[in-house]
């Protein structure tokens, strides 16, 4: 694992003062990419960071994947695979309307 997967001091600062409508705005980012068929966690990851880079310049991916890994605790995403900060695993959406 590279060390820019890890969040610096300095960005955990940023990530603390993001409001709960901003993590609404990642983890709602997060759920846009994610597809009905199965793709690299690191793509979706990516794909939000990216879409979301204006609003959040300084925001790091890490935390991204951190809220990924949340929305698959949740129930919201599916994952294939061992779900880490690595990112080596798969995710697609969840079946909707499914019986719990």
């Amino acid at each position: 694992m590279s060390t820019e997967d890890q969040p610096l001091e300095s960005q955990l600062e940023l990530v603390v003062s993001l409001t709960g409508d901003d993590v609404a705005s990642i983890e709602a980012a997060l759920l846009s990419q994610v597809p009905g068929s199965w793709a690299s966690a690191s793509s979706v990851v990516s794909a939000a960071h990216q879409s979301l880079l204006s609003n959040f310049p300084t925001v790091p991916k890490a935390f991204f994947s951190y809220c990924l890994r949340k929305l698959i605790s949740d129930g919201q995403v599916q994952a294939n695979g061992i779900v880490s900060k690595e990112l080596a695993y798969q995710v697609r959406a969840a079946a909707r309307g499914a019986a719990a």
